[in-house]
């Protein structure tokens, strides 16, 4: 007999890959078109998506997380970062001791392969050459500058790893052009490479350098339809031994924002909310009153943190003369242009993209009385997408695109936010 218990966070698991709740959206072949992407040699694979539409994991899935090395592109202003961080995945050291004396001073490095110099690595294929030298003077650590570039994107490929570069939009646009030159010289000799962009960004590797046209596999995971996001509940729950009324279910998915991941913790924290820490022995139907499912996204809140995002936002650029003008909520509340435009971006049916005339629209609805004017709300949302960029490094949580006018939430955590906690 079966004896291991099942608890709600092994069910619903937000920040991991899913065991009992995953869904591979088999209508959209996903997987499979990943999968074939991967063993074409001599392409590159760009998956791209919303923030926290479960991009990472269809990699896990596919690739499996022994053979995955994961890198991110959050910070990477310059090449050398990038490739620490990779030697840093596969283990390769960060530093190296050089001893010197009178008498003799001595190197190491192993030969791997036909062709790959790693030094200081001794359990690679190949013959291990080394010089010792008998030491009386000091020792001094120096940074280990060992390979980088195709070089080691090849060595990497020789012991059987996919790399996947995470948020590969975030990385500046000059170290884009050279790491995609690299990527692909890499994948012509083998290397399996993947890179992983919000969907707005997804052609960031061709743009970088257009030569990749032809070479780049493109998978888009679109966003997730109330539908499928259901799936998650109706998986999971029943492995607690709990019923969930289809209309708390509905209201579930359209507060999830489009997210497999905050469906997950929705669902997590409801089981929190009434005390279900295992499988219960009786089955069990669970509804939620109005109160109760206020109390239940405002908790929520707690796993969607963004107040550092929403308070350098709201705070905006420093005014200049004349304080900024104060406007009246039809909730009762008063603030300033920031603040108007990011309650309007929370209000009405959540949604990812607003193009200028809705965010106008909802300005309107929510100051009915003498609202912000269009060049305005224009202005503003211009140096809120400045602030982001300057402010919030690799957090950009939302993003103005000026030619096409459209304000884009780029983490569906922030919209939550905004939503349950201000």
């Amino acid at each position: 007999m079966n004896n291991i218990t099942i608890r709600p966070v092994d069910v619903f698991t937000p920040g991991s890959l899913p065991k009992y709740t995953y869904y591979d959206r088999d209508d959209l072949k996903l997987e499979w078109k990943l999968l074939e992407a991967i063993e074409t040699k001599g392409f590159i694979s760009s998956v791209s998506g919303p923030s926290k539409s479960g991009k990472t994991v269809l990699c896990e899935s596919v690739v499996g997380k022994r053979k995955m090395l994961l890198v991110t592109g959050g910070g990477i202003s310059a090449q050398e970062p990038f490739w620490k961080k990779l030697r840093n995945q596969i283990g390769l050291p960060m530093e190296w001791a050089q001893s010197s004396s009178k008498n003799t001073e001595s190197q190491r490095s192993t030969s791997i392969g036909a062709s790959v110099q790693i030094p200081m690595i001794v359990s690679g294929k190949g013959d291990l050459g080394s010089t010792i030298s008998q030491s009386v003077g000091t020792t001094e650590l120096r940074n280990y500058t060992g390979p980088d570039g195709v070089e080691l994107l090849n060595y990497i490929t020789s012991q059987g790893y996919t790399i996947v570069v995470d948020d590969f939009h975030y990385i500046s646009k000059d170290v884009q052009k050279s790491l995609a030159e690299q990527f692909k010289e890499a994948a012509r000799a083998g290397a399996t490479i993947v890179v992983v962009s919000v969907s707005h960004r997804s052609d960031q590797a061709i743009r970088a350098n257009p030569d990749l046209r032809g070479r780049v596999v493109s998978i888009d995971i679109p966003y997730w339809k109330r539908e499928e996001l259901k799936i998650i509940a109706e998986k999971g729950f029943p492995y607690l031994n709990i019923n969930i009324s289809p209309s708390l279910i509905e209201n579930l998915t359209a507060e999830s924002v489009s997210s497999p991941q905050l469906m997950q913790a929705l669902c997590l924290q409801l089981c929190r909310e009434k005390n279900i820490e295992e499988k219960l022995k009786l089955a069990r139907t669970i509804d939620f009153n109005a109160e109760e499912a206020k109390a239940l996204f405002k908790n929520t809140t707690s796993l969607a943190n963004c107040q550092t995002a929403f308070d350098i936002i709201k705070t905006g650029p420093k005014p200049r003369g004349s304080e900024r003008k104060t406007y009246s909520l039809s909730n009762g509340i008063s603030g300033d242009i920031y603040y108007v435009i990011l309650k309007a971006l929370a209000h009405g049916e959540p949604l990812l993209s607003l193009p200028y005339a809705t965010i106008k629209d909802r300005v309107e609805q929510i100051v009915p009385h003498d609202p912000p004017r269009g060049v305005g709300i224009i202005q503003a949302v211009q140096q809120m997408h400045k602030s982001v960029n300057a402010k919030l490094g690799e957090d950009r949580v939302l993003d103005w695109d000026e030619e096409k006018e459209i304000m884009n939430i780029n983490d569906p955590y922030f919209l939550y936010y905004l939503r349950w906690a201000i």
